[in-house]
């Protein structure tokens, strides 16, 4: 009687022994009992064990940029940033006796003060270019170039000259589109008639003059004074065969 109640101790004993071993194995490797109740349907699954921080932090996307503000101050290089911080929005500075820019929206637009400027828009620089015009675009060039005459027409005080273009075209049912530009913080004229930047070569476009001089800077900078003549010509030369001198 005694030798059974022995062997049954030492079989409780050695079948504890192996339970507590095994559970300890299995809180060591952090896993979960195999046997787990159900989960209920939309029940959110069971949260993994949180990973030991590491010293040495992994980023979050391992395609971020680097930027010139994470390198070391001593080997960091401004140069690139200069033409920006001496000349704004990246022009170049107004000759003397110009007109200088403004910012959009800083002039008032006084709609009880109504004054005249003179407008006009062609392209007759195509017409010595029509071997380098988009094909089914020789439809959309005026036998003479010319898409409005010089015109005279109504503005308010404090208008710029985009002001003007983009009201003219559009009571004339002229085409005409536009962008806004950030790096030159003014709106871009795209096509008038249809009429498109790089639509007759690579260094095509549009530009514009006041008085015979073409801005350095954009439409919407340019805020118009009584008696201007404001003319938007298309250019196949980035500006030399217009006589935009400052375009070198």
């Amino acid at each position: 009687m005694v030798n059974k109640i022995i062997s049954l101790l030492l079989c409780l004993t050695l079948l504890f022994g192996l339970t507590a071993c095994g559970a300890q194995t299995i809180d060591q490797a952090g896993g979960q009992p195999v046997s787990q109740p159900e989960q209920s349907a939309g029940s959110a699954p069971a949260a993994e064990s949180d990973a030991p921080a590491s010293a040495d932090p992994v980023p979050v996307n391992e395609n971020d940029e680097f930027t010139l503000e994470d390198a070391p101050e001593e080997t960091q290089d401004f140069s690139k940033y200069q033409e920006v911080v001496e000349y704004k929005y990246n022009t170049d500075p107004v000759p003397d006796g110009k007109q200088a820019p403004v910012e959009p929206g800083d002039v008032p637009i006084d709609k009880g003060n109504q004054k005249t400027c003179f407008l006009s828009i062609s392209c007759e620089t195509i017409l010595n270019n029509m071997g380098d015009l988009a094909d089914g675009k020789e439809v959309l060039v005026p036998s003479d170039g010319i898409i409005l005459p010089r015109t005279e027409v109504v503005f308010y005080d404090g208008e710029s000259v985009f002001d003007v273009l983009q009201r003219e075209t559009k009571n004339r049912m002229i085409h005409m589109e536009s962008t806004f530009t950030p790096m030159y913080n003014s709106a871009y004229i795209k096509g008038i008639g249809n009429l498109y930047e790089f639509d007759c070569g690579s260094e095509s476009g549009w530009q514009y003059s006041v008085n015979g001089w073409y801005p350095n800077y954009g439409v919407s900078r340019y805020v118009l004074q009584a008696g201007d003549d404001v003319a938007f010509r298309y250019t196949c030369d980035l500006g030399r065969d217009l006589g935009a001198d400052w375009m070198g």
